[in-house]
């Protein structure tokens, strides 16, 4: 098969964005502000942008931000737009609130855990009282120490 043969190639991302330009009859510039923000492997990332939020909505945001934000905020652009592509009814929102639901479940975890364990330390406290001389076994009243005094009755 021959070049002139081969499938046409479908149009990149930032063909769909100066597209875009080119209905609204903007002129699209080579240092086009969003484009500008994405690496040429990453124009994927424009294109789910463009998917969710549209090419000129994202444009109005990022122009009204100082320069030092935009980068940022496309990156938290494009995360909310991937998780509102799985979950196109609360996208980032449900996220938060499994997360949420998961420590509220876990804090209950840990007071119904902390919770036995005082019970049993409390059962283990009133079993080891019931053992006759359980506390003289092993917190003998009597010194088991050593002195001078010991050696010189031996000698």
């Amino acid at each position: 098969m021959s070049n002139a043969e081969e499938k046409p190639l479908a149009p990149s991302p930032s063909d769909a964005f100066h597209d875009h330009c080119n209905m609204e009859q903007k002129e699209c510039l080579d240092n086009c502000t969003i484009l500008y923000h994405f690496a040429s492997n990453d124009l994927h990332k424009f294109s789910i942008l463009h998917q969710v939020f549209g090419a000129c909505n994202v444009l109005k945001l990022v122009q009204n931000l100082p320069s030092d934000q935009r980068v940022d905020a496309i990156n938290s652009m494009v995360y909310e737009a991937s998780i509102r592509l799985q979950d196109p009814e609360f996208g980032c929102a449900g996220i938060i609130q499994r997360l949420q639901h998961q420590i509220s479940d876990l804090e209950s975890q840990i007071t119904a855990t902390e919770a036995k364990l005082q019970k049993t330390r409390s059962q283990q406290e009133q079993l080891l009282a019931s053992i006759p001389g359980f506390n003289n076994l092993f917190n003998p009243t009597i010194s088991t120490s050593l002195n001078d005094a010991d050696y010189d009755d031996e000698e």
